[in-house]
């Protein structure tokens, strides 16, 4: 659960043009619905986390816009859970987690998996690892290949990621720790507070600590308070700006339609729990969804969007047919593998502070070779069994997708995996988290049923492809020789 600096994906469900209207009458963080029921903005943002508070802050520097944002959690920055990053896990599988799991995995002998996402304003940004982390130069350079976009680069990239940085430089205690940074690489006048943890261990540490120092999303003073995107993208602009307001403790349930040829928004449907009143806002410009990898395909198949049999399975009416809405969804795989260390004196408060980023070839070594050549020979085979199970809509796409990938890992030396170090000196623990960062697997997350309380059904698919079972066993017997 990390904090990676990308411009997150908007389903944009409406875009059409108007003139501005005049700023909201309220505005403010409320979790009050007659502040904005029946109003009405330039924009309505589906989901008050990363993505919908990033573009909120941005979309108001112009005085002239209004912008309405719903989002179902509270306020809880200032929850010891959220904004202490040394209670990182915490959070998990309480109420300020959606509490999602998966269908039943078959080799979890039939148990489903959680699936952690924030349920509080600054979503899953709020309870993550606060690791402040960049993907190689080369996953972004792939992005053109899928929007046709040449802007969607590197280049472009990290010149947005930069802006949005408020680097605090080492000082000379946590350089005798081992902090060390590249200027260049670094962004220092953005709204996310970004720095070395005051607690870092200095004491004698296993050499796989010390392979790297990580920075996190972190005030520069000892209090360890996250930066998260409700403090950088919403504490302060809701207090400074007149055409901003943020509804929290209401559920977006599904996106209003115009009355005309074609498919146009007017708005949302919100409400504040299961039996509660269901209210209504319109938007001039654009509704946009940002309810996370998750909830977003969710409010689009409940607003009418999306593959028609699934839809018509959940009983609701089709409004425009979109097969590929909740297809095509990568997701992670965790291990997480833990020690006693009874000769070890571990000094420092954390959060830990060292994440190792291993290639393929690393991980693989002279299996390598092999598996490249394999899954090349298979993966045409792959994406049209992903197309037979309904995992994805054209299987000659995902190949070309899939191929890219396999490419950036093998040829480009992206890394592979994530070794995050953790410890925790109260128990004399140290241990390691570890994730596949490319799977070739692909999943689904659909409705089942017309009520948006419901949780969506979610098939991730784990280890559906052998590279992806392959990495994960190389990292987790590479993490064994560390200890």
């Amino acid at each position: 659960m990390h904090f990676t600096q990308s411009v997150a994906l908007i389903v944009q469900a409406l875009l059409v043009r108007s003139a501005p209207t005049s700023p909201l009458s309220r505005r403010g963080l409320t979790n009050d619905a007659s502040a904005v029921a029946g109003e009405s903005s330039d924009y309505a943002i589906c989901g008050g986390g990363l993505t919908g508070l990033t573009v909120a802050s941005k979309l108001t520097e112009d005085p002239n816009i209004s912008v309405l944002v719903i989002e179902a959690g509270e306020d809880r920055h200032e929850d010891p859970r959220v904004n202490d990053v040394r209670t990182y896990g915490q959070a998990f599988q309480t109420e300020l987690d959606w509490n999602i799991t998966s269908a039943p995995v078959v080799w979890q002998n039939d148990t489903s998996l959680p699936l952690v996402a924030g349920r509080m304003l600054g979503g899953s940004g709020s309870l993550n690892g606060a690791s402040w982390t960049k993907g190689p130069s080369s996953q972004y350079d792939l992005l053109p290949m899928l929007t046709g976009d040449d802007s969607w680069s590197w280049k472009n990239f990290n010149q947005y990621m930069l802006e949005a940085e408020h680097f605090n430089r080492p000082d000379e205690d946590d350089t005798g720790k081992g902090a060390d940074h590249t200027p260049q690489s670094h962004g220092h006048e953005g709204e996310v507070e970004v720095s070395f943890a005051r607690g870092m261990y200095d004491s004698p540490q296993p050499a796989a600590l010390q392979v790297s120092q990580k920075v996190c999303m972190l005030g520069p003073d000892e209090s360890q308070n996250r930066s998260s995107p409700s403090t950088a993208f919403a504490e302060h602009q809701v207090q400074e700006r007149s055409n901003s307001i943020i509804l929290t403790g209401h559920r977006v349930l599904n996106i209003n339609w115009k009355d005309c040829d074609g498919i146009i928004a007017s708005g949302v449907n919100f409400q504040a729990s299961k039996n509660g009143d269901i209210h209504s806002a319109t938007a001039k410009r654009e509704v946009l969804l940002a309810a996370g990898s998750l909830q977003s395909p969710q409010i689009l198949e409940l607003s009418g969007v999306g593959d028609s049999d699934v839809l018509a399975a959940a009983g609701v009416t089709l409004k425009v047919a979109a097969p590929g809405v909740g297809k095509h969804m990568p997701e992670q795989t965790k291990n997480s593998l833990y020690y006693d260390a009874k000769d070890l004196a571990l000094t420092g408060t954390g959060p830990p502070s060292a994440i190792a980023f291993p290639n393929i070839h690393q991980l693989l070594m002279d299996d390598a070779a092999t598996m490249y050549d394999t899954t090349m020979a298979n993966i045409a085979t792959h994406a049209a069994d992903l197309e037979l199970k309904g995992s994805v809509v054209d299987a000659a796409a995902t190949q070309a997708v899939l191929e890219a990938q396999v490419k950036n890992l093998f040829e480009d030396n992206a890394p592979a995996a994530e070794i995050f170090f953790t410890v925790f000196p109260s128990e004399k623990q140290i241990g390691i988290d570890l994730w596949n960062l490319i799977v070739l697997s692909r999943g689904t997350c659909h409705i089942k049923s017309n009520d948006s309380w419901d949780r969506p059904t979610v098939e991730p698919a784990y280890f559906g492809h052998p590279q992806d079972l392959a990495i994960q066993v190389a990292a987790s017997k590479q993490s064994r020789e560390v200890y």
